[in-house]
């Protein structure tokens, strides 16, 4: 997904592996344009997410705006052609996700753009990259999602905003030695003392 994609990540071992310097699997392309990663705290991960997801939603809202004020006329229209930017709105609309679509569309708008001096379009310059549909991730483990982090990622899922969820379940708070989460069978013990794992 390239640069479309941001990635919230709860402290834990995926945000040592994520995160860790010189070396990240996050690659980027040949631009130097990559995804969004960024680590949040341990238990406001899935609300940390949320606000990306926010965010990047009112910058798109912002700039369908935009674009609706420029097809109605308000911008000098010398550079940017109104069919441009009703395939710029049409292809972004969420009956159409197509991010192919939608990232060739407003990346003709936005070298279109750069030439125009009207006030309209110098609003539209910071946000028209936000026409592009956008991914948002919230990724953590165990711990994370059914303990300390369950109660704010509960409340983001039903919110019904569009991000995605990644649990790496691995049935132990693996950062910490090995303390038993709740997806930690019964029967097994982790490494650390079965007393401070069940108190």
């Amino acid at each position: 997904m390239g640069d479309r994609v941001y990635i919230a990540n709860a402290t834990g071992c995926s945000s040592i592996y994520g995160g860790n310097l010189p070396t990240t699997p996050y690659a980027v392309r040949q631009d130097g344009r990559g995804p969004c990663w960024a680590n949040s705290l341990f238990e406001d991960n899935a609300e940390f997410g949320f606000g990306m997801r926010v965010a990047v939603d009112k910058f798109k809202e912002y700039a369908l705006e935009l674009v609706g004020k420029m097809i109605e006329g308000a911008c000098c229209g010398a550079t940017v052609e109104k069919d441009l930017l009703v395939a710029v709105r049409d292809a972004t609309s969420p009956r159409n996700p197509a991010s192919k679509t939608s990232a060739r569309a407003s990346k003709c708008c936005r070298r279109k753009l750069a030439s125009c001096t009207c006030g309209l379009c110098a609003q539209l310059k910071p946000v028209a990259e936000y026409l592009v549909n956008r991914a948002v991730w919230i990724v953590g483990g165990d711990g994370w999602a059914y303990d300390i982090g369950y109660g704010g990622l509960d409340h983001v899922l039903a919110s019904g905003r569009n991000v995605k969820v990644l649990v790496l379940d691995t049935e132990v708070y693996s950062n910490t030695g090995g303390q038993a989460s709740k997806s930690t069978p019964m029967a097994p013990w982790p490494s650390s003392p079965p007393a401070a794992n069940r108190a």
